[in-house]
């Protein structure tokens, strides 16, 4: 019965009811909300520790009375080193928080993306050679190639996982690579590293099991990496997804919509 003919009282009767079912949608979606912000936060307790140790245990050492000169040096380098994780951790969970609320806003502008792959290739080969690793571009880049695309999203999702690939490949060579397709720019960061265990590869960008899918690899890390990485290219208009490279090793692949006309 179409509702200009039933009574008013129905009328209102069955608005309330539309009424109630979309309050309790709403509740529901901000419970989901909050069960998540809060998963985000319960797998920090390990990666907060670890740095946080480093930084009291060695800041101890160096006011003991007994602390060899020759050693100054080194513990201020741990703590150093400890303090960049340490925030790294917690800038990682702040902008996770900021996506799953919806406030994190990402903003396209235009920029050479053949300098910012060689401005990264620069930055990681030095810490790519330290482990005997070939860290290489498979695209030409020397020519200009100007799109737009949110800079700090992209070069933060590519600086996460070329860390990553670096830190998982004990032997052998990454490679970073791109391709156009119509309006999209897909990624490409290969490696021959230890890959992942198929077991915990439907879970890799989920912030409930950041922290399995972190021991599963046994190297330490934030676990939020891959997380932080999927809700950032989401909010760039693409997807992201890792497969096992040929033989042993893992490729992310992810794709970003590319504005310039």
């Amino acid at each position: 019965m179409n509702d200009q003919h039933l009574p008013d009282n129905k009328k209102l009767e069955k608005q309330v009811i539309a009424l109630q079912r979309q309050l309790e949608t709403a509740k529901q979606m901000l419970e989901l909300k909050d069960h998540q912000i809060m998963n985000i936060f319960s797998n920090l307790s390990h990666e907060l520790r670890t740095p946080l140790n480093g930084i009291v245990g060695f800041s101890e050492l160096l006011c003991g009375t007994d602390v060899d000169q020759s050693d100054v040096k080194q513990y201020v380098a741990v703590i150093e080193e400890s303090s960049n994780m340490l925030m790294s951790v917690w800038n990682d969970a702040f902008d996770l928080v900021k996506i799953e609320s919806g406030k994190y806003n990402v903003y396209a502008e235009p920029f050479d993306l053949n300098d910012l792959i060689y401005q990264l290739f620069i930055k990681y080969r030095p810490l790519a050679e330290k482990k005997n690793l070939q860290l290489f571009l498979e695209n030409l880049i020397s020519e200009e190639f100007i799109v737009s695309v949110p800079l700090n999203e992209l070069n933060k999702v590519l600086e996460k996982l070329i860390e990553n690939a670096i830190k998982y490949t004990k032997q052998g060579w990454i490679k970073i690579h791109y391709k156009v397709e119509g309006k999209l720019i897909i990624f490409e960061v290969e490696d021959t590293g230890i890959g992942i265990n198929e077991s915990v590869r439907s879970k890799l960008f989920h912030s409930f099991t950041a922290e399995e899918v972190s021991k599963s690899r046994n190297v330490s890390g934030t676990g939020l990496d891959l997380t932080l990485c999927n809700g950032l290219v989401y909010l760039m208009g693409g997807t992201i997804e890792y497969r096992p490279s040929n033989g042993q090793g893992s490729v992310f692949c992810f794709s970003v919509v590319n504005h310039h006309r």
